[in-house]
């Protein structure tokens, strides 16, 4: 007879306290992946922390391999498992974890989050801590797998490359009317949970990662936004992801990969706005940025431009919008450039 598995396991590895980093890692049916995952965080923290594994809702041994490669390799970590998975989905996977993490923490501490489908280069973890000298959140850079990227339909790279030109216009526009001194070039348009750092004065002021089950990411950048926390899009703080096209949340790589395959007119990146919305917000956040340094900005001034831009409404564009877009976004970027040293913004 066949033992149940449990509802809910927690295995604890190693050291007990004191971590300087924690990486956290959500995994459901990534049984293939997670050794690779875990080799590469473990290398770029190179004994500096431990690692949290929140498996939720998998149907194949996941936990069993994690639990394999931590009692292998002697590193220390906690490993969750929700056999039936927990409401919210990645989101709640993420939260999870990081709660699992805070008894062992140091103080002032770094959580860093990345996906069970990817590996953190070796100087990720270094990267992350040098960017959060000059600020609060690091969204890295999530590059995809080269050999498996390679064997995509070329269509994909084709209609890829309108989005890579529109969202440099994005960021070059948003550059010219919002400097950030905390963000300079090379910055990027993501906030991906492949690749977050954060210490936990800035998790609890935010309420904490959204238990929903798409773009808790996003949704939890913009929060720390919002509330005045610094955010750096760094380039050097680098995760390669899998390019595969069935994945493990509704939202996903995955999803917009297969889309850019079978849909004659797919979604593009959800950060991507028309022309004109996207220099309204910028307008709008810069006006927040003014009064969160303004000593004598009132705490009413302050929720008016917060729910300002809150209340903008976004709606996802489709790749016919860029095509359309695309000629007014590179117009109102060329009126912006500078013209013996004045914006006119």
């Amino acid at each position: 007879m066949t033992t149940p598995r449990p509802a809910r396991r927690r295995c604890a590895f190693g050291s007990g306290a004191g971590w300087p980093v924690v990486v956290t890692i959500p995994a459901r049916n990534e049984a293939d992946r997670i050794v690779a995952c875990l080799d590469a965080a473990a290398l770029a923290l190179r004994g500096r922390g431990g690692l949290v594994v929140a498996v939720n809702g998998s149907q194949d041994d996941t936990f069993e391999r994690a639990r394999r490669w931590f009692e292998a390799t002697g590193a220390a970590g906690v490993l969750l498992d929700d056999h039936g998975g927990v409401a919210g989905g990645v989101g709640a996977a993420r939260r999870r974890a990081v709660e699992a993490g805070l008894a062992r923490l140091a103080p002032a501490a770094v959580v860093m989050t990345t996906d069970a489908d990817s590996t953190v280069f070796p100087d990720w973890v270094d990267a992350n801590l040098d960017a959060l000298r000059q600020a609060d959140l690091v969204c890295g850079t999530v590059l995809p797998d080269p050999a498996e990227f390679a064997r995509l339909p070329t269509i994909i790279a084709g209609r890829g490359a309108i989005e890579g030109e529109y969202t440099a216009l994005t960021i070059a526009l948003r550059t010219l009317v919002d400097p950030v001194p905390h963000d300079p070039a090379p910055t990027h348009n993501s906030e991906p949970g492949a690749s977050l750092a954060f210490r936990m004065a800035l998790y609890d002021d935010v309420g904490g990662m959204p238990a929903i089950p798409e773009g808790e990411d996003r949704t939890f950048a913009a929060r720390a936004d919002l509330r005045g926390w610094r955010l750096r899009h760094s380039a050097e703080a680098r995760v390669s992801t899998s390019c595969r096209l069935r994945g493990r949340t509704p939202g996903g790589m995955a999803r917009a990969l297969s889309a850019r395959i079978t849909e004659a007119d797919p979604a593009v990146d959800a950060g991507l706005e028309t022309a004109a919305a996207t220099l309204h917000r910028a307008r709008l956040r810069r006006h927040l940025r003014e009064l969160q340094v303004d000593p004598d900005a009132s705490a009413a001034a302050l929720a008016q431009a917060r729910n300002a831009l809150t209340a903008l409404p976004r709606r996802r564009l489709r790749l016919s919008d860029l095509h359309r877009e695309l000629p007014e976004l590179a117009a109102a970027v060329q009126a912006l450039r500078p013209a013996e040293g004045r914006l006119t913004a």
